[in-house]
């Protein structure tokens, strides 16, 4: 589906100009018109304040305070924690995605990145907004792609362990 973006307002901080240009450059061949830019954590959140945008790219390595901080900031602030948060960075290993889902971001993008998966992801957070949940430690994004019917426990990370490899290969069914 192709979307009318020329509405929405996107912050994008990232310490490296030249990735920021990039992106910019993307957003607006998607039809975005507002696009605020930042290359430190710190006026990132300053812009935000500001300008409350509707959809934040971040990245991991940030001056002043890095991408995960950044978040946690967003979510436990009051301007508008809802906002969606596309992560996107060149740390992808496994740890590095959990350490940034749990800080409370919505989407994940590795770099280097395409115009058609960082539409992709937009198109994400639109088509499938996901709910947020509190939990000890954690204001997000629900992270369950599968409800846990039954499950009386007081949080969602108490839940046993599951087989990631077996449940790849349910998915593919």
């Amino acid at each position: 589906m192709a979307y009318r973006f020329d509405k929405i307002s996107v912050l994008v901080v990232d310490s490296q100009p030249a990735i920021v240009e990039l992106i910019h450059g993307v957003l607006y061949m998607f039809g975005i018109q507002n696009i605020y830019t930042r290359t430190d954590g710190k006026s990132g959140l300053r812009a935000f304040r500001q300008n409350t945008p509707d959809l934040l790219i971040v990245d991991w390595d940030l001056d002043t305070i890095d991408g995960l901080e950044f978040t946690r900031r967003i979510r436990s602030g009051a301007t508008n924690p809802f906002v969606p948060i596309i992560f996107m960075t060149a740390f992808s290993s496994a740890k590095r995605v959990k350490l940034a889902r749990d800080s409370g971001i919505t989407e994940f993008l590795k770099k280097p990145f395409t115009a058609d998966s960082l539409y992709r992801r937009i198109e994400a957070v639109i088509e499938r907004p996901r709910k947020f949940v509190r939990a000890d430690g954690y204001f997000g994004p629900d992270r369950r792609r599968k409800s846990q019917d039954g499950y009386q426990g007081p949080e969602r990370r108490t839940l046993p362990p599951v087989d990631i490899a077996f449940q790849d290969r349910e998915d593919e069914k």
